[in-house]
């Protein structure tokens, strides 16, 4: 019996000692895993329970204009953030929070959802504070648990010009934009980024990449101070931009179109540099780079003049007689007795049982092509696309890059249109449309449409004799050491289009509309400077013609082109033509 006992209390001895040798075991791996495999992950939370990173965001690169003049600057503002760990269980602090910035409380937990990156991180709910605010808020800190604040940079218009549609402007990123950028991880919700324009185009350089600083907070998650034995990492500001554009042109532009509904583009037919671009009306890009209320909104989109909208590279119009010069080039290449021939007009053209009048009800008598021209006569131009067709004048069109994207360097371009026989029979039918569609085609009316943008390059290669340049708003990204990043060189297109002695006619014929007796356009005349030109008259079925005027200087000192159009303005030599005549009297007195 006592071996038996023995032997009992030595199996259950064991046992027991098996037991705790498991247990311990246990614990000494569980410490292992603990303080070896998973230290990196367990610290980092622990850190996170005492040292905040708080973002600091780069300041976006500024804009300056060819001379250095400053247009685009950033100004310092304060941004509310909330941790959303913290602040859960917080119902006095979003309380608190709700009562100083006026915001429900229902709204604040919307925007922290919208913009949540995770427990931990900071998630923005609100720009633009003012500082009144942050001090009453700093006074409260200790009740305002999970709640923190700093400084952002937002976009601070210095400069008094209208460029609105050209800069563009930034709004809060949407989850759209985040996929899109979702290669690089500095964007993150509530950040800003570029909507529109240059601001869109140029996003990637204008955009830098953020910093941080770390505070320490208590057990609370109150805020005890900086990390002094963690270094911040500084943020790195976005690029600058060096635009082409011309403050002094562009406010003497701005000026001469004033408030009326239209657009100019002014630039260098040498290097496509755009010097001057205005459309009107603008919008105030202060507005539209904050949060704008609902109501300021509506009012904008409801407006009847549409000042959202960009006529320059948007607006689509009836070029009418500024194209007279694409068919008379192409007759004179290809016509042996184009020079000579002529056409009586009487004030009107007649087509089967249809008239088709000429803008001089009188009629303009015997003209010649140069004659034509100068004088825009409807009839000589009536009778000669007979002997050009469809097909020949559309590709003779597109090489000027009308119907084709310019490539400019802002988002949301039309290309227009050009007809040929292929969208004729899909948009009338096989064989019904007539001869009398070519008469509207070659006055730049019917089926043909245009922007400011598109005859402004036109103008340029008729300049050029048929060399492009495409057409940019920036000339360079530069670094803030100066150094440049990328510089935009245009390299010339020549389209070979005609014979030294047609363009010759052609620069003649213009420079006749300008200065000639008998010329369309003698309100842009300017003294010691040829001016070269072409009038153009658009027929508008929603109102009052639109007035256009296109043109070019051959002067070494002011290689210039450019597309004048004022919507509903009439006659493009009584309104159009004088006001580029303004334009440019004001370059030359600055060069005086």
């Amino acid at each position: 019996m006592l071996q038996g006992k023995n032997i009992v209390e030595s199996w259950r001895s064991l046992l027991v000692h098996g037991i705790l040798a498991l247990i311990f075991l246990t614990l000494i791996g569980r410490y292992y895993y603990l303080m070896i495999v998973f230290h990196e992950k367990y610290a980092e939370k622990a850190t996170a329970n005492h040292i905040r990173a708080v973002p600091v965001l780069a300041s976006r690169g500024v804009i300056y204009d060819r001379n250095g003049k400053l247009i685009v600057d950033n100004a310092p503002s304060y941004t509310i953030s909330v941790i959303p760990i913290e602040i859960r269980d917080q119902v006095e602090s979003l309380q608190r929070l709700s009562e100083v910035m006026e915001v429900s409380v229902d709204e604040i937990n919307r925007r922290i959802v919208k913009n949540r990156r995770g427990s931990f991180a900071p998630a923005k709910v609100f720009s633009r504070v003012p500082f009144e605010k942050i001090s009453h808020l700093q006074e409260h800190r200790l009740e305002l648990i999970g709640v923190t604040y700093s400084i952002e940079p937002i976009r601070n218009y210095v400069s008094n010009l209208d460029l609105s549609h050209a800069l563009g402007y930034t709004r809060e990123i949407n989850r759209d934009d985040l996929k899109r950028f979702q290669k690089d991880s500095d964007y993150q919700p509530g950040d800003q980024v570029g909507w529109k324009g240059i601001e869109k185009y140029y996003e990637s350089d204008l955009h830098g990449q953020r910093g941080f600083r770390y505070i320490e907070v208590n057990a609370l998650g109150q805020e005890i101070g900086e990390l002094e034995e963690r270094a911040p990492v500084n943020p790195i500001p976005g690029y600058d931009l060096i635009l082409s554009i011309d403050s002094y042109i562009q406010e003497a532009t701005e000026k001469a179109l004033a408030d009326s509904s239209g657009s100019v583009v002014l630039l260098n037919h040498k290097t496509g540099e755009i010097l001057a671009y205005a459309s009107r009306p603008g919008y105030d890009l202060e507005m539209l780079s904050g949060r704008i209320s609902s109501k300021d909104w509506q009012a904008l989109i409801q407006d009847r003049r549409k000042p959202l909208y960009d006529r320059g590279i948007q607006g689509l119009y009836p070029a009418g007689s500024t194209l007279k010069p694409l068919a008379a080039l192409y007759s004179l290449e290809n016509h042996s007795n184009a020079r000579e021939r002529t056409y009586l007009c009487r004030g009107s053209y007649r087509l089967g049982n249809r008239s088709f009048g000429c803008w001089k009800k009188g009629g303009h008598g015997k003209v010649n092509l140069h004659d034509a021209v100068q004088q825009s006569c409807n009839v000589y131009f009536y009778n000669l696309i007979q002997d050009i067709g469809l097909e020949d004048w559309a590709v003779l069109a597109r090489e000027f890059g009308l119907g084709e994207l310019s490539g400019i360097d802002i988002p949301g371009e039309n290309k227009g249109l050009v007809p040929d026989t292929k969208f004729m029979n899909r948009k009338y039918g096989q064989n019904k449309w007539t001869k009398g569609n070519l008469l509207n085609i070659v006055v730049g009316q019917g089926d043909v449409l245009v922007t400011p943008l598109q005859l402004a390059q036109f103008a340029s290669m008729l300049a050029e004799r048929g060399i492009q340049y495409q057409p940019h708003f920036v000339n360079k990204v530069v670094s803030k050491n100066g150094e440049v990043i990328h510089e935009n060189i245009s390299p010339p297109e020549d389209h070979n289009m005609a014979s030294p002695e047609s363009w010759d006619f052609i620069h003649q014929a213009m420079w006749d509309v300008v200065n000639g007796q008998k010329g369309t356009a003698k309100a842009a005349r300017q003294i010691g400077w040829d001016i070269y030109g072409k009038t153009g008259t658009a027929q508008n079925p929603h109102g009052e013609d639109h007035a256009w005027f296109i043109g070019f200087s051959l002067d070494e000192r002011y290689p210039y082109a450019w597309a004048v159009l004022l919507e509903n303005g009439g006659g493009g030599g009584g309104k159009a033509a004088p006001l580029i005549g303004k334009i440019l009297r004001s370059i030359a007195r600055r060069n005086a």
